[in-house]
Protein backbone atom coordinates (compact mmCIF):
# COMPACT_ATOMS: atom_id res chain seq x y z
CA UNK A 1 0.00 0.00 0.00
CA UNK A 2 1.10 3.67 -0.64
CA UNK A 3 0.68 6.50 2.05
CA UNK A 4 -0.47 9.57 0.98
CA UNK A 5 -1.33 13.11 3.03
CA UNK A 6 -4.48 14.28 2.71
CA UNK A 7 -5.84 17.61 4.27
CA UNK A 8 -9.59 17.88 5.14
CA UNK A 9 -11.47 20.28 7.19
CA UNK A 10 -11.87 19.56 10.86
CA UNK A 11 -15.88 19.06 10.33
CA UNK A 12 -15.64 15.95 7.76
CA UNK A 13 -12.62 14.79 10.25
CA UNK A 14 -15.16 15.14 13.27
CA UNK A 15 -17.75 13.09 11.19
CA UNK A 16 -15.76 10.52 9.90
CA UNK A 17 -14.36 10.25 14.08
CA UNK A 18 -18.26 10.03 15.10
CA UNK A 19 -18.88 7.15 12.07
CA UNK A 20 -16.49 5.29 13.40
CA UNK A 21 -17.13 5.82 17.08
CA UNK A 22 -20.73 4.80 15.97
CA UNK A 23 -19.00 1.31 15.00
CA UNK A 24 -20.02 2.19 10.85
CA UNK A 25 -16.40 1.97 10.77
CA UNK A 26 -13.41 0.20 12.41
CA UNK A 27 -11.34 3.02 11.84
CA UNK A 28 -10.91 6.43 9.95
CA UNK A 29 -8.24 4.68 7.73
CA UNK A 30 -11.48 2.07 6.74
CA UNK A 31 -13.86 5.03 5.60
CA UNK A 32 -10.92 6.29 3.64
CA UNK A 33 -10.51 3.59 1.96
CA UNK A 34 -13.88 2.13 1.63
CA UNK A 35 -14.72 6.13 0.09
CA UNK A 36 -12.04 6.45 -2.18
CA UNK A 37 -13.43 2.89 -3.37
CA UNK A 38 -17.17 3.88 -3.70
CA UNK A 39 -16.41 6.83 -5.82
CA UNK A 40 -14.28 4.98 -7.76
CA UNK A 41 -16.61 2.22 -8.32
CA UNK A 42 -19.09 4.65 -9.22
CA UNK A 43 -17.19 6.75 -11.76
CA UNK A 44 -15.09 4.20 -13.56
CA UNK A 45 -16.72 1.48 -15.57
CA UNK A 46 -14.15 -1.00 -15.21
CA UNK A 47 -12.91 -0.52 -11.29
CA UNK A 48 -13.04 -3.22 -9.08
CA UNK A 49 -12.60 -2.34 -5.13
CA UNK A 50 -9.83 -3.22 -3.26
CA UNK A 51 -11.28 -2.64 -0.26
CA UNK A 52 -11.40 -6.16 2.45
CA UNK A 53 -15.19 -6.91 2.59
CA UNK A 54 -16.05 -3.57 0.31
CA UNK A 55 -19.62 -5.45 -0.24
CA UNK A 56 -20.42 -6.16 3.29
CA UNK A 57 -19.42 -2.50 4.45
CA UNK A 58 -21.44 -1.34 1.75
CA UNK A 59 -24.61 -3.10 2.14
CA UNK A 60 -24.24 -1.90 6.24
CA UNK A 61 -23.57 1.49 5.69
CA UNK A 62 -25.60 2.01 2.63
CA UNK A 63 -28.41 -0.66 2.63
CA UNK A 64 -30.93 -0.81 -0.57
CA UNK A 65 -33.96 1.00 -0.61
CA UNK A 66 -37.00 -0.93 0.14
CA UNK A 67 -39.50 -1.25 -2.43
CA UNK A 68 -43.23 -1.63 -1.80
CA UNK A 69 -45.11 -3.12 -4.08
CA UNK A 70 -46.99 -0.97 -6.43
CA UNK A 71 -44.79 1.65 -5.08
CA UNK A 72 -43.47 4.07 -8.07
CA UNK A 73 -41.87 6.67 -5.87
CA UNK A 74 -39.16 7.21 -8.70
CA UNK A 75 -41.80 7.68 -11.20
CA UNK A 76 -43.26 10.92 -12.84
CA UNK A 77 -46.63 9.21 -13.21
CA UNK A 78 -49.06 8.14 -10.80
CA UNK A 79 -48.17 4.78 -8.94
CA UNK A 80 -49.89 2.43 -11.17
CA UNK A 81 -52.21 0.40 -9.03
CA UNK A 82 -53.82 3.63 -8.80
CA UNK A 83 -53.92 4.29 -12.24
CA UNK A 84 -55.17 0.73 -12.84
CA UNK A 85 -57.91 1.90 -10.68
CA UNK A 86 -58.98 5.11 -12.39
CA UNK A 87 -59.22 3.62 -15.99
CA UNK A 88 -61.12 0.63 -15.09
CA UNK A 89 -63.32 3.02 -13.56
CA UNK A 90 -63.71 5.18 -16.51
CA UNK A 91 -63.55 1.72 -19.07
CA UNK A 92 -67.24 0.45 -16.60
CA UNK A 93 -68.42 3.91 -17.23
CA UNK A 94 -68.06 4.04 -20.97
CA UNK A 95 -65.38 6.78 -20.89
CA UNK A 96 -62.86 5.30 -23.25
CA UNK A 97 -61.79 8.35 -24.78
CA UNK A 98 -61.12 9.78 -21.27
CA UNK A 99 -59.12 6.94 -20.55
CA UNK A 100 -57.40 6.97 -23.35
CA UNK A 101 -56.64 10.91 -22.70
CA UNK A 102 -55.45 9.73 -19.52
CA UNK A 103 -53.40 7.40 -20.65
CA UNK A 104 -51.51 9.81 -22.89
CA UNK A 105 -51.19 12.19 -20.13
CA UNK A 106 -49.66 10.55 -17.71
CA UNK A 107 -47.22 8.40 -19.67
CA UNK A 108 -44.72 7.67 -22.53
CA UNK A 109 -46.13 5.43 -25.06
CA UNK A 110 -43.07 2.97 -24.55
CA UNK A 111 -43.85 3.12 -21.16
CA UNK A 112 -44.60 -0.47 -19.50
CA UNK A 113 -47.31 0.40 -17.93
CA UNK A 114 -49.71 2.43 -20.30
CA UNK A 115 -48.69 -0.69 -22.36
CA UNK A 116 -50.35 -2.27 -19.64
CA UNK A 117 -53.20 0.02 -19.27
CA UNK A 118 -53.83 -0.16 -23.12
CA UNK A 119 -54.28 -3.54 -22.84
CA UNK A 120 -56.87 -3.33 -20.24
CA UNK A 121 -58.30 -0.99 -21.61
CA UNK A 122 -58.88 -3.06 -24.84
CA UNK A 123 -59.99 -6.02 -22.92
CA UNK A 124 -62.90 -3.30 -21.06
CA UNK A 125 -63.36 -2.16 -24.76
CA UNK A 126 -63.95 -5.51 -26.17
CA UNK A 127 -66.71 -6.48 -23.40
CA UNK A 128 -68.90 -3.92 -23.71
CA UNK A 129 -68.96 -3.88 -27.57
CA UNK A 130 -72.54 -5.24 -28.51
CA UNK A 131 -73.01 -9.06 -28.56
CA UNK A 132 -73.97 -8.28 -32.46
CA UNK A 133 -70.62 -6.75 -33.26
CA UNK A 134 -68.12 -8.82 -31.89
CA UNK A 135 -65.99 -10.58 -34.39
CA UNK A 136 -67.01 -14.87 -34.70
CA UNK A 137 -64.30 -17.44 -33.68
CA UNK A 138 -61.54 -17.53 -35.99
CA UNK A 139 -63.02 -20.78 -37.47
CA UNK A 140 -66.62 -19.52 -38.07
CA UNK A 141 -65.34 -16.37 -40.03
CA UNK A 142 -64.82 -18.37 -43.20
CA UNK A 143 -68.47 -20.11 -43.41
CA UNK A 144 -70.36 -16.78 -42.43
CA UNK A 145 -70.64 -14.40 -45.38
CA UNK A 146 -69.32 -11.24 -45.87
CA UNK A 147 -71.35 -8.09 -44.99
CA UNK A 148 -69.42 -6.63 -48.16
CA UNK A 149 -70.44 -9.65 -50.33
CA UNK A 150 -73.21 -9.34 -52.32
CA UNK A 151 -76.26 -11.82 -52.04
CA UNK A 152 -75.98 -14.48 -54.86
CA UNK A 153 -78.55 -13.73 -57.73
CA UNK A 154 -81.21 -15.80 -58.08
CA UNK A 155 -81.19 -18.17 -61.48
CA UNK A 156 -84.87 -18.10 -61.42
CA UNK A 157 -85.15 -14.88 -62.68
Amino acid sequence: MVKSTVRFPESVVDEIESLVEAEQFESKSEFYRFSSDYALNQMVADYDPTTIDYEAIRSEVMPEPEREIGADADADHPPFLESVSFVRKLALRGNFSDAEDFIDHQYTPSDRHAILLEEILRLYRADTSPPGRRSPPEGERASQPSAADPPAPDSET
